[in-house]
């Protein structure tokens, strides 16, 4: 039932898909900020905020919040992974020029889409997903 409305979720019947594959996300942040912006965001981010967020699990008093921003913080390993996968290909500009001949509908989609940051383990559950149906 649960991967049922997650496929629901990140394709249609005719196959067509809903949200951008995550690794055409980061391929498409990567082309707007350049490779080594982004690998510093990630690489950089994703540790501090794990250990930021260990730090508030350990202090009890904040463990809801250190918890959230655990689950979070593994969204940003998958990003970091596919950002380093992309970089080492030199891809970036490949894998998102379909989605950069139409600019402003991708760009609006981009945009709206970065909120699944926020939303934990929703980008590793895509990701899964859309991996699984290669």
């Amino acid at each position: 039932m649960f991967s049922s409305r997650i496929s629901g979720l990140i394709s249609t019947k005719d196959n067509r898909s809903r949200l951008i594959s995550i690794r055409k996300f980061v391929a498409g942040d990567i082309t707007f900020h350049g490779e080594r912006f982004i690998l510093v965001e990630f690489g950089l981010g994703t540790p501090a905020m794990i250990l930021f967020a260990l730090w508030l699990m350990l202090s009890r008093l904040f463990f809801a919040l250190g918890l959230y921003v655990f689950l979070v913080g593994i969204n940003y390993i998958v990003l970091l992974l596919y950002a380093i996968t992309i970089v080492r290909k030199g891809s970036s500009q490949t894998e998102v020029s379909d989605e950069l001949a139409n600019s402003e509908q991708y760009l609006r989609q981009f945009s709206i889409q970065q909120f699944f940051i926020l939303i934990p383990l929703a980008i590793l559950t895509i990701a899964i997903f859309q991996e699984a149906k290669k």
